[in-house]
């Protein structure tokens, strides 16, 4: 029989996270709200609050259009306290930060819980799968989406305004073989989530190399002399998308070198938002939730810091060892390296990290199928 789950801990207190959070609460759903101790202060003004102040603009959030304070999120700075409630942990934190945070809750976890990272970046859930094993909790579920599945602004520490939520959110498993678990598991409470073959294809189920890191090099000028400021889609300019879709043909000979569904960014923002267009420009400006939103504030913003050595560190590095040149994806990661004045090639995620080293196409699928303890047997 099927457990639906009934604790969450969110870990994270970004508007995503927070979002998040407060329609689990909504839905029912006792709720951990937890986050690093750099966030000491968000989170202490958190406790101090009576509640999370929402104003929904969507029908798709539970409870649907609506001004609402969501209480009873039970507010927590400690990460272990949070992990060792619950029945599913969602980690929603920078992926640079996985294992800062796995490490101040990896020996709490239990066989019996599920690990969600959302988003889990180009292979996260192998990292933190591998953490956990090595910690002693060998049957956890490790699931990553391709992005968060609700997008917020706040308007104070303690309010936020729900301005969009995915229809379709990618999500892979790992091992693969326990898709369905998942799936059966988290339907009630998260039905958007659309299974993909492996964490591999999910993590490759991502505009975020589209979105992220080309607009925000190629409009360094403006960001840097003015940031942030309100623009649409991104800021992305009918040349700026032609080289999306120059990067966009790189990600696919990845995608279609290891087997998976080969998915362009037009697909996955026509998936997620249900828009259309006849290119990538058009489709990216039809967004609803990209429309009059803050630039970056500065350079050193997470579309280059954090995206940077978590997706496309990993995907030049899986690309190398298919045999796939990617001059665009590789020449993304030197600009981010002389931008920021640091080498993201060594702080980045390696296939050794992940533990693909050394694999072929065969391997890896192999791997992704039934995991290390499948392996092993």
């Amino acid at each position: 029989m099927t457990i639906i789950p009934q604790t969450y801990a969110v870990i994270g207190t970004s508007e995503g996270a927070m979002a998040l959070a407060a329609e689990l609460r909504l839905a029912g759903r006792r709720v951990f709200l937890s986050d690093r101790e750099a966030r000491r202060d968000t989170i202490e003004q958190l406790i101090a609050a009576p509640g999370l102040e929402v104003d929904c603009r969507i029908e798709s959030f539970v409870g649907g259009k609506q001004q609402v304070l969501v209480t009873g999120i039970e507010v927590t700075g400690d990460l272990a306290f949070a992990a060792t409630k619950a029945d599913v942990i969602i980690v929603m934190t920078p992926q640079t930060a996985y294992e800062e945070v796995l490490c101040a809750f990896v020996g709490a976890l239990r066989d019996d819980q599920i690990i969600l990272l959302s988003p889990g970046g180009l292979g996260g859930s192998l990292l933190v799968s591998r953490l956990a094993a090595n910690a002693g909790a060998k049957g956890i579920l490790v699931g990553q989406t391709a992005s968060m599945p609700i997008g917020g602004r706040s308007t104070s520490p303690n309010a936020l305004r729900i301005v969009s939520k995915k229809r379709s959110l990618p999500v892979g498993v790992f091992p693969a073989r326990r898709t369905q678990e998942l799936l059966d598991r988290l339907n009630t409470d998260l039905p958007q989530l659309n299974p993909t073959l492996n964490v591999l294809e999910c993590g490759l189920a991502s505009a975020v190399a589209g979105l992220h890191p080309i607009p925000m090099i190629m409009n360094a000028a403006r960001i840097e002399a003015n940031g942030p400021y309100i623009y649409d889609g991104y800021e992305i300019t009918p040349t700026i998308a032609r080289v999306i879709e120059s990067v966009d043909a790189e990600w696919q000979n990845i995608q279609h070198a290891l087997g998976t569904k080969v998915r362009t960014f037009s697909d996955l923002l026509e998936d997620a938002y249900g828009v259309t267009g006849h290119n990538f420009y058009e489709v990216v400006h039809n967004v609803p939730a990209y429309r009059q939103v803050k630039s970056p504030p500065n350079l050193g913003y997470r579309y280059l810091s954090e995206d940077i050595p978590t997706q496309i560190v990993p995907a030049v590095a899986l690309a190398r060892s298919l045999g796939l040149n990617t001059p665009l994806l590789e020449a993304t990661v030197v600009f981010a390296n002389a931008m920021h004045g640091c080498d993201y090639w060594k702080s980045g995620w390696s296939l050794e990290k992940l533990g693909l080293a050394g694999l072929g196409v065969k391997a890896i699928a192999t791997l992704l199928s039934v995991g290390h303890n499948g392996l092993a047997s």
